[in-house]
């Protein structure tokens, strides 16, 4: 018989990005369980305060419509006293859909602790604050020891992103990919949520969301970030203050790329600059936090 790639008999995290293909893979688990999940199963949302307000309450919704308990989680942190022994403090915390941070406060307070900005070499944003958010939660929280299942929604037509994923540990979770297993691609995924009573309400590019996840994410191609800031200026604001915090003290550590503008550049380049097509379409470098 063969095994149902949706189902687990062991500890098992999903990690639900709040984006269409990992709100897939929530529905073919929940499917494959009949919507009753068990009791080793956990649904996990870890927020970083930089996703859109359409992120938000998509996940609610799904949690919702489908009658899922999803676990919002928030890893604040902070630098320690000079009583404390380790150099930086870790707090993981369990919010909901009316307390999560929407003004990027646990994002600031990483960089503010670490001293510098993540960067496309040292993305430690992705493993403080969603990958050990969920491996604390489940350890202190629910009581799980070593290691457990963590699935996570990656097409069959992500083949880069898979090929470094599938079957890796990291603080103890081993990544298992049920939607390339599956060959599942865009075009189901599209498919599926034309299909379904409710979708995500930020713009669908060919199956992919240029909002989602954080929403100027530094991992982003430049062009599709100056888009953004085009048709949402305000959104550059937190990023320049990001980097103007830290510009004094760790020079170009305070940029989260040093191939791409100055956030405060790209903001007056997508105001002032009639055609962005000068700026070519490069690519988007995987952050692995999700859709």
């Amino acid at each position: 018989m063969t095994r149902n790639p949706y189902r687990s008999e062991d500890n098992t995290v999903i990690s639900f990005s709040g984006g269409r293909t990992s709100g897939f893979m929530l529905y073919k688990v929940l499917e494959a369980y009949k919507f009753k999940l068990p009791e080793n199963i956990k649904v996990l949302f870890a927020n970083t305060g930089k996703e859109m307000p359409e992120t938000l309450d998509f996940v609610k919704r799904c949690s919702d419509e489908w009658g899922v308990e999803i676990v919002w989680l928030e890893r604040r942190s902070r630098r320690a006293t000079e009583e404390e022994k380790n150099k930086f403090v870790y707090t993981t915390m369990v919010v909901d859909y009316k307390s999560a941070s929407r003004n990027g406060a646990p994002f600031l307070e990483l960089i503010a602790t670490r001293g510098y900005a993540p960067n496309p070499v040292a993305r430690f944003c992705t493993v403080d604050l969603k990958v050990r958010a969920i491996s604390e939660y489940v350890k202190n929280v629910c009581g799980w020891e070593g290691r457990y299942t963590g699935l996570i929604g990656i097409r069959a037509d992500e083949m880069r992103r898979a090929s470094k994923m599938h079957g890796t540990v990291e603080s103890n979770q081993e990544r298992y990919l049920p939607l390339y297993l599956e060959g599942i691609t865009k075009d189901d995924i599209c498919k599926f949520w034309e299909e379904s009573s409710f979708d995500l309400q930020l713009p669908n590019n060919r199956g992919t969301t240029d909002w989602g996840n954080c929403d100027l994410c530094f991992l982003k191609g430049l062009t599709k970030k100056l888009s953004i800031i085009r048709e949402r200026p305000d959104l550059a604001d937190w990023w320049i203050k990001a980097e103007e915090a830290l510009s004094h003290d760790v020079g170009k550590g305070a940029f989260f790329r040093n191939d791409h503008p100055s956030y405060k550049s790209m903001k007056v380049i997508a105001t002032d600059q009639q055609s962005l097509d000068f700026f070519g379409d490069d690519e988007t470098i995987p952050c692995f936090c999700g859709d």
